[in-house]
């Protein structure tokens, strides 16, 4: 047989081998390999030593229903039930500064209650540990002494010299039933396959989009009373059970330079249900910007994504000071699900939380709410409502100049950019 023969044949048997490899290797045993490109929940920067960050972000939302919280101040205590939900945001991370001896390299938690106000701890290096993915062991991460996993949380913080930061937080969280973004070898979690792409600034993981949490929180917070300076200690101790969770993660050299990003899985009637959203310039090695995004739907435990992967576009993307709204229209390969999406921003609160800026330092810089509420249809390919629900407790970052992603988002008619990632 002539060499060039063979060639055809090589790449049959190559392209065999690999169809086998794929169809052989289920989510599992991806993860057993030990290799973190299929483990994103656990901590990427073993081997990093300066400008990275990577940070853990859990979500916790009280029962919608109804919760019993129980305050106290230094001479009155009571028991009142509350009609609206309580949520709080904690994420441990850790930031290394632009060389390897920079005084801004630490560990961090930073925790934000009802998108009202943050608080800013602040540890030292070996105070963070975690679990190694390649020795099978299971995923946890630990600041100071609180412990992080699938399984729950311990927050025992409380602020120290030179922290930005006037909360008490205690408490102990269990989690069940979560649901992670499936990986598999071609589409690595809510990146997809861009997560092969060498050199991306920033990347973004969901490990959870919902779950159920049982168990309470107690924090105490000082507040300042006029200029005569009279403080008042709060104590409060909130039941988490039947709440639900979320847990997402990013890490790499810095945040894009602008995004739009929206989370909520507190839906009154359809418990489970959960919207993610996440759009943003992103920068490649050569130097070009394209916008990119990746959105996903977690419901009736079944994923649909919207990325640019699974084919889907924009029909709508607009961006004020009183909402956003979103309508994106999946590949046929997907459902050809359309999905319509309206955040309420007015009278919503928001709060500057701290991010990495021009890799050297942490410092508050992204404006955060908690609490918005989103309107969410979702529509199948004969036009029929699937899904029609009011979330609550909805996270919203707009961030930068979002008016270049209403120009160049892909999918619109007036877009002036033709590829998206």
């Amino acid at each position: 047989m002539p060499p060039l023969a063979i060639v055809p044949l090589l790449v049959a048997t190559a392209a065999i081998s690999i169809g086998r490899f794929v169809a052989n290797r289920p989510e599992e045993r991806l993860r057993q390999t030990g290799r973190l490109i299929f483990n994103p929940d656990f901590f990427q920067g073993a081997y990093k030593h300066q400008s990275y960050f990577e940070g853990w972000y859990y979500k916790f939302a009280s029962n919608y229903v109804a919760g019993t919280m129980n305050s106290t101040t230094m001479d009155t205590a009571s028991n009142e039930d509350i009609d609206a939900s309580f949520s709080i945001a904690v994420v441990p991370g850790i930031f290394l500064g632009n060389s390897t001896t920079s005084t801004e390299s630490h560990a961090f938690i930073f925790v934000t209650i009802n998108g009202e106000k943050q608080h800013y701890f602040r540890f030292e290096l070996d105070e963070f540990s975690y679990a190694d993915a390649a020795k099978g062991e299971e995923y946890y991460i630990q600041v100071g002494d609180n412990h992080f996993s699938h399984k729950g949380v311990s927050l025992n913080l409380s602020p120290r010299t030179g922290d930005d930061a006037t909360l008490t937080l205690n408490g102990k969280l269990t989690f069940a039933n979560p649901s992670p973004w499936p990986v598999s070898l071609f589409h690595l979690g809510a990146m997809g396959p861009v997560g092969w792409m060498p050199g991306l600034e920033c990347t973004h993981g969901v490990l959870s989009f919902d779950h159920e949490i049982y168990g309470s929180l107690t924090f105490m917070d000082k507040h300042g009373r006029g200029e005569m300076d009279t403080t008042t200690t709060v104590v409060t101790t909130i039941s988490m059970d039947n709440g639900r969770g979320y847990t997402e993660k990013d890490f790499g050299r810095s945040f894009p330079s602008l995004w739009v990003w929206i989370q909520t899985n507190s839906f009154a009637r359809h418990p489970g249900t959960s919207l993610f959203v996440s759009i943003a310039r992103i920068p490649t090695p050569l130097g070009l910007e394209f916008p990119g995004f990746t959105a996903a739907l977690w419901h009736d435990s079944t994923l649909i994504p919207f990325a640019t992967w699974s084919g889907a576009k924009f029909e709508a993307l607009t961006i004020s000071k009183e909402e956003v709204r979103i309508v994106i229209k999946n590949s046929k390969r997907y459902g050809s699900h359309r999905v319509e999406i309206t955040v309420d921003r007015i009278d919503v609160p928001e709060v500057l939380l701290y991010a990495p800026k021009n890799f050297s330092r942490m410092e508050p810089l992204v404006w955060e709410a908690l609490r918005g509420t989103v309107h969410l249809r979702l529509l199948n390919v004969n036009e029929e409502v699937v899904l029609d629900e009011i979330g609550t407790n909805a996270g919203l970052e707009v961030h930068g100049d979002v008016d270049w992603l209403v120009d160049n988002m892909c999918g619109k008619k007036s877009a002036n950019r033709f590829v998206c990632l």
